[in-house]
């Protein structure tokens, strides 16, 4: 096959396919590193302890998770370490994240991906160690995590990837290529967590960050080999150019205070995408956690149920949603989203089946609509020279929104165990319906 050709059908993807494969890493990654944790809060408690119902200093203990699923030492440690872990990954990535977005408008977009994806590599490399190490501290985990996140972490590759999937676009074309860009993020989920906990029982830990590791170098390779920088026409400056710093640090807040029409509009989807982010980020941070102490699940089960989860949002936003699109607004498409998380939420917080669970994530089909929704709406009204900077602002904003979410509901959720597990789920929902409540009140605005 022609070399050319094959070029320019795997570059009209853009970054989709290196989204893929990272979001495909990082989703066998997350089951499976959740359950590292509570392995290794296990292991960390109960190292030297023999506690009144008998358990004793176990490494078989620590790897059945039934046998303390519902011990709430372990949970608050393991939530603690997430929490740690989450802090220690968003907080140096939000200033690079800002830098990285600045170099999309300055159409470095191949450096503004490899920056992150090659030191996601160096981390992966440090997870290796750690699960060769088997008894090696939870803490040095966080090694890991500082290394991704000084180089822009997750929020950069995704913002960046945003920001260049719009770039030169408009109408029902932005709205395809976003829900290609969240297809591919589901995508990825969906495969990633059906084989999680599959390769980890198999195989075990080292194999499961091996094959993440390798991922990630062919994210690259594609990203050198595929991805070029586009030059987009720039609104001539009428003052000097301000410094690297204004530009990079400084320039992304202000296209948010701008004055432009629909300025109340942009600031109230921003508002509510924030609430969205952080009902997603705490969700996500303490799933695992829930259905391991409501369920008894481990990192098999619920890459099962992720799975599957994926597998339908993929299928909603890859196909449902650039059809609805057609018959309906990107706002009113975020509103059917919502509707369908909450109501998910809303019998997960009272459920003890697991079967039922599986049977509604159905609902999930409409899960990639909300991102979808915002991050096109977002893009619609600002510039086309503003997208850079925007997909930097978006950042920040996923990374607040994390950081929050994780501090509040990583130390809530433990707190709420001895009265009902369910308290957190159903509070997300709550904050889920001031969202709607301002996308609905934007739809009737525009």
């Amino acid at each position: 096959m022609d070399r050319s050709f094959l070029r320019a059908l795997v570059t009209q993807w853009r970054t989709e396919p290196a989204l893929f494969l990272y979001m495909l890493g990082s989703y066998i990654k997350m089951p499976v590193f959740q359950n590292l944790l509570f392995e290794k809060s296990c292991w960390e408690l109960y190292n030297s302890l023999i506690l009144s119902h008998h358990i004793l200093q176990d490494d078989d203990l620590c790897s059945n998770v039934t046998a303390y699923h519902k011990d709430e030492g372990v949970q608050a440690e393991a939530n603690r370490l997430f929490f740690y872990s989450s802090l220690t990954l968003t907080l140096p990535s939000i200033p690079s994240s800002l830098i990285l977005g600045s170099l999309v408008d300055k159409s470095r977009i191949r450096l503004s991906i490899l920056i992150p994806l090659i030191a996601l590599v160096l981390s992966s490399l440090v997870y290796i160690v750690l699960s060769i190490w088997e008894h090696s501290s939870p803490y040095y985990l966080l090694i890991s995590d500082f290394i991704f996140g000084i180089a822009g972490g997750y929020t950069s590759i995704i913002g960046v990837s945003a920001a260049y999937s719009v770039r030169g676009t408009i109408g029902n074309i932005r709205s395809a290529r976003m829900a290609r860009l969240e297809a591919a993020i589901g995508l990825g989920g969906c495969i990633g967590s059906f084989l999680s906990g599959k390769i980890r029982a198999a195989f075990g830990y080292t194999v499961v960050f091996s094959i993440m590791t390798v991922l990630q170098i062919l994210a690259i390779v594609y990203v050198l080999l595929f991805v070029k920088d586009e030059t987009y026409e720039e609104i001539p400056e009428s003052e000097p150019e301000s410094s690297f710093i204004h530009r990079s640090l400084i320039d992304p807040l202000l296209v948010l205070t701008k004055l432009r029409p629909l300025r109340v509009v942009l600031i109230a989807c921003f508002i509510a995408f924030g609430l969205e982010l952080f009902a997603f980020s705490g969700m996500s941070d303490i799933q695992f956690s829930f259905m391991r102490f409501q369920l008894a699940w481990d990192d098999v089960a619920y890459g099962q149920f992720t799975s599957l989860s994926s597998l339908f949002g993929t299928l909603g936003v890859l196909l449902l949603y650039p059809f609805l699109r057609l018959l309906l607004s990107d706002v009113f498409l975020g509103v059917i989203g919502l509707v369908l998380k909450m109501s998910f939420l809303t019998v997960l917080s009272f459920s003890t089946s697991s079967l039922l669970i599986y049977i509604l994530s159905i609902l999930s089909i409409g899960s990639r609509f909300v991102s979808t929704a915002f991050r096109t709406q977002i893009a619609n009204l600002v510039e086309e020279y503003e997208q850079g900077k925007m997909s930097s602002l978006v950042s920040i904003l996923e990374g607040v929104a994390g950081i929050l979410a994780t501090a509040v509901l990583n130390n809530l959720f433990p707190l709420t165990l001895s009265i009902w597990a369910g308290i957190c789920p159903l509070s997300i929902v709550g904050l889920l319906g001031i969202a709607l409540i301002i996308l609905m009140s934007d739809f009737f605005q525009l």
